[in-house]
């Protein structure tokens, strides 16, 4: 005889496993589609390496990093480096390095990099002669890194001058240190490509990124920069060069503190 619906059966009684209503079947189905369909969303969510961009959030806790974009050019168990890339200065390389007023065709402003060592100059380049620049790390496809200032006049005779992006300074995080920033939600983590990164109109890059899971893609064409955005021409460079490098603990300061 067919038990009742109310009636409990015996633990363990083969062939008396409990019956589910109609209700209690539907709703255990949504949820394993609901739980399905999630699983590629967390699958794509992007960790941190070398390639990968840093976008801040409002969440960011100094305002000296509001709407900063950072490639990151090393991450490991000593800690991670980077350079800010969306902050063009009007500064030129020749007033850095006045040797390298010689490379004519090198009409670039430099970038701010970031506060660590900030007026060392270092660059990306984009497919750079082969065999040039023989221990430059691969940061993304035909995009190297490097302080080879006197491989220069021959990168800008290769490629010219718009195959190049110059930083002054950059970022280092101490080991842990950006996971516990990335834990408080400070940055959102995206994937950095070229287009990315030689952007034409670098100061809209924030704006694009800021929702890296639903970016809107803007016109790319060049245009004329905020005047806000030639603050990080300022002499605000006082902040004192740092020896060594990728161990240093990088501390964002906040406007709380007054610094």
């Amino acid at each position: 005889m067919m038990a009742p619906m109310n009636t409990m059966p015996t633990p363990g009684t083969p062939g008396t496993a409990p019956r589910r209503s109609g209700r209690s079947w539907a709703r255990a189905a949504l949820f394993l589609v609901g739980a399905a369909l999630s699983l590629p969303a967390l699958a794509q969510q992007p960790r941190v390496g070398q390639g990968s961009l840093l976008v801040a959030t409002d969440e960011i806790g100094d305002v000296s990093w509001t709407q900063t974009v950072v490639l990151v050019l090393h991450h490991g168990p000593n800690g991670t480096l980077g350079v800010a890339i969306n902050r063009p200065t009007e500064v030129e390389p020749q007033e850095l390095v006045p040797d390298l007023g010689d490379v004519s065709e090198l009409d670039l402003r430099v970038f701010r990099g970031g506060p660590v060592q900030p007026t060392q100059l270092m660059y990306l380049v984009r497919n750079p002669p082969i065999g040039l620049l023989r221990d430059a790390p691969r940061i993304l496809e035909n995009v190297f890194a490097s302080g080879d200032l006197a491989a220069l006049p021959q990168i800008v005779e290769a490629g010219g001058a718009e195959t190049l992006r110059l930083y002054a300074g950059h970022v280092e995080w101490a080991p842990g240190q950006l996971d516990l920033e990335l834990a408080d939600k400070r940055w959102t983590v995206t994937q950095g490509s070229a287009e990315r990164v030689f952007s034409p109109n670098p100061t809209l890059l924030w704006q694009r990124l800021r929702n890296a899971g639903d970016e809107l893609l803007v016109d790319d064409r060049p245009r004329h920069a905020p005047a806000a955005d030639a603050r990080a021409a300022d002499a605000s460079d006082e902040a004192e060069p740092r020896n060594g490098a990728l161990a240093r603990t990088f501390d964002h300061r906040t406007a709380a503190n007054g610094d």
